[in-house]
């Protein structure tokens, strides 16, 4: 697995637009968060309630999750992993 140092942000951006299945929920990749954490959008139906900073509910927004891309170690994590993305990461 190749280690933090050997991915740049352009590499890790390649990831954006991909569609992959996280938490039995079919998702894609939205947004690229510090080069760290990806953002996946549920493409489900399911919508949640956006609240205001008062805590009011108040529309409703697609489902979202943040998916690390690195470990502890620096290595890839194994979520990114479970999701299939890390093949798009390996040197062919």
């Amino acid at each position: 697995m190749p280690a933090k140092s050997n991915l740049s942000n352009e590499a890790l951006l390649i990831l954006i637009g991909q569609q992959v299945h996280y938490h039995q929920h079919p998702c894609e990749v939205i947004e690229l968060l510090d080069g760290c954490e990806l953002v996946l959008q549920v493409l489900d139906t399911d919508s949640s309630i956006q609240p205001t900073q008062y805590g009011e509910g108040h529309r409703p927004v697609p489902r979202t999750f943040i998916l690390p891309v690195f470990d502890g170690r620096g290595e890839l994590h194994p979520e990114l992993i479970a999701t299939g993305l890390a093949r798009l990461l390996l040197p062919q």
